[in-house]
């Protein structure tokens, strides 16, 4: 059923929204949230521990194949700074630093690469509930090259669903990104990623979460009548397996 819900999250027409809703300045906002609807169930902001722990099973959206087993493990928090060590396979492959209510301060983005992100990369804005929706712009920067962009995020909350998982079945909130990297350089328009989180209240962090990006090579031909070509990068399936904290 997630899948499905991805796919229709997917269609051309919703990764060609515009990119001018928002003025192009990092930290922009859309007009104040007007208040949740009368009898909303609303989700606070998590508290996160030091030692908290969640293992995902990674499988490829295209093919069904298994790409592996996921811990994120939580190696320092407090009311400033997250910071996650990254395991796959119980090798430990990168660390993660997100601000307060996992929101980005250095990761990468789906398909790409490492960035840092001021101000925080929004993948939430708390408290959540059903119909509320944010579009934010943040400088994103490699902290390889040094290179910086404005990256635009598109969000909004949908409904309540049950969702069973190998760890079990929790009740959570659909959460949905359409996030524009800014990251244009000469043939190649920026990435265009679409990310849905089904984030459970009761776990503090997600049960399970989709990843898909693309972006158009100018340089190429192949989306039909002389269209330039749409390069498909991963779509990525995660789902829960274990919980718990050391």
């Amino acid at each position: 059923m997630i899948v499905e819900t991805f796919r229709r999250l997917c269609s051309a027409g919703a990764l060609a929204c515009s990119l001018f809703a928002c003025a192009l300045l990092p930290g922009c906002t859309t007009p104040p949230e007007a208040a949740p609807p009368a009898g909303a169930v609303t989700v606070p902001a998590p508290t996160v521990r030091q030692g908290q722990f969640w293992e995902y099973a990674v499988r490829d959206a295209y093919t069904g194949l298994p790409r592996g087993l996921y811990r994120y493990s939580v190696a320092r928090a407090d009311e400033n700074r997250i910071v996650v060590d990254v395991f796959r396979e119980g090798e430990r492959i990168d660390t993660f630093v997100y601000a307060a209510g996992w929101n980005g301060l250095e990761h990468p983005l789906p398909n790409l690469q490492r960035f840092r992100f001021d101000p925080p990369f929004p993948a939430y804005e708390f408290p959540l509930y059903p119909g509320k929706s944010w579009r934010r712009v943040v400088r994103s920067t490699d902290p390889a090259t040094g290179r910086r962009y404005n990256t635009h995020v598109h969000a909004s909350v949908g409904g309540w669903r049950r969702i069973r998982v190998p760890a079990g079945e929790f009740d959570a909130l659909e959460v949905r990104r359409y996030v524009y990297a800014g990251n244009a350089e000469f043939f190649q328009l920026q990435e265009e990623i679409v990310q849905v989180d089904w984030y459970a209240p009761e776990l503090g962090y997600v049960v399970a979460s989709e990843s898909n990006s693309s972006h158009i090579d100018t340089s190429r031909s192949g989306g039909g009548r002389g269209r330039p070509l749409r390069v498909r990068g991963d779509w990525l399936i995660a789902e829960l397996v274990r919980r718990g904290a050391q």
